[in-house]
C-alpha cells in the first residue's frame, strides 16, 4: 500500500509547514491528490489515521480533492482529460503527449487551533 508513504510525505510537510508557529491541534488537513498517483481515497484516510495517533493531528479532519489526469498533445496543443490506460490526443490521434496535471500530491490547506 503505497498510501502509507505518500502519508508519511503529508506529514512531513504538515511538521515543516508548522514548524514556526505554537500550534496546539490540527482540526483539518486538506490535500490535492492526482487520479494518476493511484492514491485511493480510502487507504489515504486509514494512512492518515495511523499517522495522527498520539500526535497534535489526533482527531483532524481530512479532506481530499482529486486532480484528474490532464494531458496536452505535443503535436496540435489540445488539452483533454485522459481518462483511458493509452494516452493520445482525441483531435489529432498522436500519441505525443505530455501529463500536465493528475500526478500531483499537494497539501493545499490546513486548519488549525
Amino acid at each position: 500500500m503505497h498510501e502509507m508513504s505518500l502519508m508519511a510525505g503529508v506529514f512531513d510537510a504538515v511538521n515543516a509547514a508548522l514548524l514556526d508557529y505554537q500550534v496546539t491541534k490540527v482540526t483539518k488537513v486538506k490535500l490535492q491528490v492526482g487520479k494518476f498517483t493511484n492514491a485511493e481515497p480510502a487507504s489515504l484516510e486509514f494512512a492518515f489515521q495511523a499517522f495522527a495517533q498520539g500526535t497534535f493531528v489526533e482527531g483532524a479532519e481530512l479532506e481530499i480533492e482529486e486532480v484528474p489526469v490532464v494531458a496536452k498533445c505535443n503535436c496540435c496543443g489540445n488539452e483533454f482529460n485522459a481518462n483511458q490506460l493509452v494516452f493520445f490526443c482525441p483531435k489529432c490521434e498522436n500519441y505525443d503527449i505530455e501529463i500536465i496535471s493528475g500526478r500531483e500530491l499537494i497539501l493545499e490547506s490546513l486548519e488549525v487551533e
